[in-house]
Order: structure tokens, then sequence, then C-alpha cells
């Protein structure tokens, strides 16, 4: 069962990189949630040994939701709560965002693929 919810988030994933390279930006919010949806939904059913490989694909739907709000159009990323979801506060107050790096990377893939 986990893995075809994994193969959905990989999916979603997928959709939305075709949804942002294509301006179909009325068609994000949804599948953000979908995505989102589904990996709440493969968290809640994780056993111990995949929480490694989750963290991974947690991690990777964060720095492709930071890809997305920054080349979504104005205005868009926030309507997608992309900038919210994408942050988390560490101990002392300190915001802990993909790295700029990690941000770029995407990007440069989002591009290779047109």
């Amino acid at each position: 069962m986990s893995s075809i919810i994994a193969d959905g988030v990989l999916a979603a994933t997928h959709k939305l990189v075709q949804q942002a390279m294509t301006g179909q930006w009325q068609d994000v919010p949804k599948t953000v949630q979908e995505r989102r949806e589904l990996l709440n939904n493969l968290s809640a059913s994780a056993s111990p040994q995949d929480r490694q490989w989750l963290g991974a694909l947690q991690q990777a739907m964060a720095e492709s939701d930071a890809a997305v709000a920054k080349i979504a159009p104005v205005g868009v990323a926030t309507d997608l709560g992309l900038t919210t979801q994408t942050q988390g506060t560490v101990a002392g107050g300190v915001v802990d965002t993909p790295s700029s790096a990690a941000v770029d990377s995407m990007l440069e893939l989002l591009k290779q693929s047109r």
C-alpha cells in the first residue's frame, strides 16, 4: 500500500512540474494539495523502516514547493501556501528552508525537461 501512495506522490510531483512548465497555474493549487494529502497518508502508514526514505521524500517535496514558489507568477505562491509550507522552525526560532543551491538545482532540472 505504501508504495502505491509513494507512486502517487511522485506522479503528483510530475504533474506539478508539467503544470508549472506549461503555465497552468490555475491547476497548481489542487495538485499541491493532493500531493500534500498523499504524503500525509504515507507518513501516517509508514513503518519505522520507512522513515529514512520518507524523510528524503519530504525533503524533495519541500524543495519542489520552494522551486514552484520561486517561479510562480506574483501572488500565486502565497495563494498556494507554498511560502509557509516549505519553512519550518528550528530551535531558537531559526527558520529552516531549502538551500538556494537545492532550489537552483530543481530549477535547472525543470529547464532541462523542456
